[in-house]
């Protein structure tokens, strides 16, 4: 048989109050779930930062960072951390892959390779932990890089770079 159709809603003077349908129950718990799924990815891709194993806490060259970024005037610089290395590049990116999001610097090109006056290449990867879109929002991130470079000095329009190391450093920005 043919179902029958209900006709269109009329507005009445009396106002009745129904307890809520299963239907209703069902999309609004439904509701709760998906808020409480996005709410606990959210901090579960806030990552914590775990140390390369057998990495090592470069004590000298963490002190002198955090004193140049100290005397610098660009403002409140994150805190910084230095381990090295002697892990290949590749496995130590591939190590933070798997756990924080890669940020690719906008001047990077794909493919291009850096190099040192020594003619020695350089490779840099960044990683976001805490889900922000950049490094300049981010409360938590790392470079990783080979080879570790210690300082840079201009003469001229030319950098010098000093205390270059053949290890893989693993630089953690922190902005409390």
């Amino acid at each position: 048989g043919r179902k029958s159709q209900k006709p269109p809603c009329r507005i009445s003077k009396t106002i009745s109050i129904q307890r809520p349908n299963r239907r209703w129950k069902a999309k609004k718990l439904s509701y709760v779930l998906l808020l409480m799924v996005f709410v606990f990815s959210a901090v579960a891709f806030a990552a914590e930062f775990k140390p390369y194993p057998g990495s090592k806490i470069d004590e000298k060259a963490t002190q002198e960072a955090n004193q140049m970024a100290a005397g610098s005037k660009m403002g409140k610089a994150p805190k910084s951390t230095i381990y090295t290395a002697s892990d290949s590049f590749e496995k130590v990116s591939a190590f933070y892959s798997g756990m924080a999001k890669e940020f690719k610097m906008p001047h990077q090109k794909e493919g291009k390779v850096k190099k040192l006056p020594s003619g020695q290449e350089l490779k840099e990867a960044y990683f976001i932990f805490d889900g922000a879109s950049d490094l300049m929002s981010s409360k938590l991130w790392i470079k990783v890089q080979r080879p570790y470079i210690g300082r840079v000095k201009m003469e001229g329009f030319q950098p010098k770079y000093e205390d270059v190391r053949d290890v893989t450093a693993i630089v953690v920005a922190e902005k409390k």
